[in-house]
């Protein structure tokens, strides 16, 4: 006989308690497969008691709907002391929670089983454990009615050490056998003090459902979806506001009174008007948000200029401004000379193109003549290009006055671009004839020229990026156009990041001139670049592939900060990863170890897990792993994994040359990356020029125990400690939210902004111009969201049905769209 409810069943938790709730338990039964009654709170010690939900509340209920499945659901409340108590049978606690389990079925004879939710069990080195535990309960309770069932409530796992929470002692295959079903909890993913976005994106939930229907049994799972939203006020930082998160939980009809003007951020009384608002529908993540008290609103693209080196990017949808280097921006006013490098004459060997000239050796010279028009006070600023690191210096002279040019940090960020630097500031120049000279120095610098002018600067610049603000009133709920009572505030979405090691190369072998001989050299073995041939982009993705040893042409390092991300083909084996003169460090697929060698002499291994790539995903999606070492003296520092961990540090003896990638066998590299040991980039401050021309300054994290360099806006660590010890504030992987004084602007005219990066690698995401008194973004669920879901856990996944945490906060008209289970 066809199962007609087959994929369609739903399951509901009684943990809100309100009027509503108990509303839709006596009009919408018979829309309920099973219940988890939240009322059985187990401790540290094993003892389970009644703390939620009334038993006695829920009887009407209870006798009026015999074809629920009405489970006792017992829960820690996620308090991970209790789970690890019950994990490890700490002074019997397991063994007390079994006897526990049958004396409330006991009890509650009429229930149909138990509900487990158990919740912060830790890492995956708690799997064996938690697995016991859950077997357990499970033979518990069939031990005692085999026809009792058993529900558990598991967190949501996109694979094997999967959890976005932590969660990952959770290994569905391996809990499959002890339930009868399982109620995935994915809901959570966005929560009060986290970026603003849909409670159970899109994205997440089919990392879930794919894997979870591929090791547990599809009919045993229900699909958990959230009935509630977030609402998150950004128009003040949260200790500003006197609360500890950003985001209050809403129900959908809470999400409602916003929506039709019922509540504002004054109380719900005046000053603030009442203005009902349309919400917008993300077609992706199927769900409804909107912007309250919003009243200009723009992304990274909508700026109506931006300057390079500012590039647009697209991550997740959302459109932002970034910038991955920086640009010498030169400034001259009035230039009365501009040459090129091409001399006027030239002693020795001198190679010279059609714009610069470069000194084969120290015994050459060359010489520039111009003329001045009229005695006065003038810059005089020259371009050069420094084009390696051992070939970094220059004397330049004005009418013999000599001044050498030289640079000795790997970091700078000129290297082998041409920059103009000043020669001379301010000076007087008589009316006639003047020279320019350049002569010895270090042979293969290359002179561009200069210019004579009225006033040089120049500065490192990440761009900048101009928006338009457009505030306009809004009718109120009695058709009153209004605006704010105080004036706007205008908040800022950006992502930062910590910071990483100053950059001396970053190389992801996707330059068409592949290896090139003067940057390169193979000391060992035989290397080459794949490049994807089917890529219409000009930089398309690339893999450095082969086996011995790949170096930078250069032989002077030293302390250094190097990484690589790497990956194992599936004929590969032994090491593979970087060095530093005679120091290697690797992963070693043979011992599953990463390991740091000097010489033959392993000084230090950390004990890790990493697989091979099979032929057919080496080039579209390998198992790529990063490695990575930072010697400062004779001291290394270790890292691995993708938020580079520190495994270990080790002591060594010297530790020079030259530097590169390194592989015992064929491996394949895509990014090596290069860094100064001591100085770091930071990837979070940004300025902003406000409408009435006053520049404010966020994001620049205090530090102590460090150097900064002002004209780059880097810093050098004082002492050989972990970058991170220097600043007391993290730095979140989200977006972070920041916010101006009160503008006085006026609804009806234009305001230009300009945000104006100092750091790199800061995304310009989203500009809110709101009411000072209060403005936010809100999430919420509503019955389409909901169906649709509902829809895809039917006949996508084939699941059992869906599990709504939690009844009482959802829209109500969800229930006559779902099917009568009787």
């Amino acid at each position: 006989m066809r199962d007609f409810l087959k994929g369609k069943r739903c399951m509901v938790w009684s943990f809100m308690g309100n009027a509503r709730m108990y509303e839709a338990l006596r009009d919408y039964g018979d829309r309920f497969d099973t219940v988890g009654i939240f009322t059985f709170e187990v401790d540290a010690t094993g003892t389970i008691t009644e703390t939620g939900t009334s038993i006695s509340s829920m009887l009407p209920y209870i006798q009026k709907w015999p074809h629920i499945k009405w489970l006792l659901t017992i829960m820690n409340h996620g308090i991970a002391n209790i789970f690890t108590a019950l994990r490890n049978n700490e002074n019997g606690a397991k063994d007390k929670f079994l006897t526990e389990i049958i004396r409330i079925m006991n009890k509650y004879p009429w229930c149909a089983g138990v509900d487990i939710d158990l919740e912060r069990g830790g890492g995956y080195e708690n799997k064996d454990a938690a697995n016991a535990l859950f077997r357990d309960i499970y033979n518990t309770v069939k031990s005692y009615d085999a026809t009792k069932l058993v529900n558990i409530c598991l967190p949501g796992m996109t694979g094997v050490q999967g959890s976005v929470g932590g969660e990952n002692w959770c290994v569905y295959a391996d809990l499959n056998d002890y339930c009868d079903t399982a109620a995935i909890m994915s809901y959570g993913m966005a929560w009060a003090g986290s970026a603003p976005g849909p409670v159970s994106p899109r994205d997440w939930l089919e990392g879930i459902y794919d894997y979870a229907v591929s090791v547990m049994s599809p009919d045993k799972i229900f699909m958990g979806l959230p009935a509630y939203g977030w609402n998150w006020r950004i128009h003040d930082t949260p200790e500003n506001l006197g609360i500890t998160y950003r985001g209050v939980s809403n129900t959908y009809y809470a999400a409602k009174y916003w929506m039709t003007g019922v509540y504002n951020f004054t109380g719900d009384a005046p000053p603030q008007p009442f203005i009902p608002i349309v919400a917008y529908w993300d077609d992706y993540n199927k769900v409804p948000w909107a912007l309250p008290h919003v009243y200009d609103y723009m992304e990274g693209w909508d700026a109506v200029s931006w300057e390079y080196p500012l590039l647009k990017g697209v991550y997740n949808r959302r459109r932002y401004l970034t910038s991955y280097g920086k640009e010498q921006k030169a400034e001259f006013g009035t230039i009365y000379i501009d040459r090129n490098g091409v001399p006027d004459k030239y002693e020795g060997n001198v190679i010279i193109t059609d714009e610069m000239a470069s000194l084969g050796d120290d015994q050459a010279s060359a010489e520039y003549r111009f003329e001045i028009t009229e005695a006065g006070y003038y810059d005089i600023a020259v371009q050069l290009c420094f084009p390696y690191w051992d070939k970094n210096a220059i004397i330049v002279s004005l009418d013999g006055e000599s001044k050498t040019f030289s640079e000795n940090r790997l970091w700078w960020p000129y290297w082998r671009r041409v920059c103009w630097l000043t020669l001379a500031k301010g000076v007087f120049l008589q009316e006639g004839t003047h020279a320019v000279s350049i002569n010895g120095g270090v042979p293969g610098v290359q002179f561009y020229g200069f210019r004579v002018c009225s006033g040089f600067s120049e500065y490192p610049f990440a761009g900048e990026a101009s928006f338009m603000l457009s505030p306009r009133r809004f009718k109120d709920v009695n058709g009153v156009m209004v605006e704010p009572d105080r004036g706007f505030k205008l908040t800022f979405e950006m992502l930062r990041r910590k910071p990483d090691s100053a950059l001396i190369w970053y190389e992801d072998f996707r330059d068409r001139n592949i290896l090139p001989e003067n940057y390169w050299t193979v000391l060992d073995g035989e290397w080459d670049v794949w490049q994807d041939p089917d890529s219409t982009e000009s930089r398309p993705y690339s893999q450095l592939e082969g086996y011995g040893k790949l170096a930078w042409k250069y032989d002077g390092f030293s302390d250094v900060h190097i990484r690589a991300r790497l990956a194992f083909p599936q004929n590969s084996s032994g090491r593979a990863g970087v060095f530093l003169g005679d120091i290697f460090c690797c992963l070693n697929y043979d011992t599953q170890r990463v390991e740091l060698y000097q010489g033959n002499s392993l000084l230090g291994s950390y004990s890790t897990s990493f697989s091979k790539t099979v032929d057919a995903d080496l080039r579209a999606n390998p198992n790529m792993y990063t490695i990575e070492m930072r010697k400062r003296g004779n001291k290394v520092r270790v890292y691995s994994g993708a938020a580079s961990t520190l495994r270990f540090t080790v002591n060594v003896i010297g530790g020079s040359g030259y530097a590169g990638y390194c592989s015992d066998n064929r491996t394949v590299c895509e990014l090596l990356r290069l860094g100064d040991a001591w100085v770091y980039e930071p990837y979070e401050r940004f300025d902003v020029e406000l409408p009435d021309g006053t520049i404010t300054s966020f994001g620049r994290l205090a530090r102590t125990g460090v150097t900064w360099d002002d004209e780059f806006q880097v810093f050098s660590v004082n002492s050989d400690v972990e970058e991170s010890i220097t600043r007391s504030e993290d730095i979140s992987m989200d977006y972070d939210f920041f916010h101006s004084q009160l503008l006085a602007l006026s609804c009806g005219n234009d305001y230009e902004v300009k945000i104006i990066p100092k750091d790199i690698n800061i995304w310009i995401s989203r500009l809110f111009l709101g009411d000072a008194d209060g403005f936010s973004i809100l999430y919420y669920q509503d019955v389409d969201s909901l169906v649709y879901w509902a829809n895809e856990a039917a006949y996508r996944w084939k699941l059992r049905g869906i599990a709504i945490w939690s009844l009482g906060q959802e829209d109500m008209r969800l229930w006559e769209a779902l099917p009568k289970q009787i």
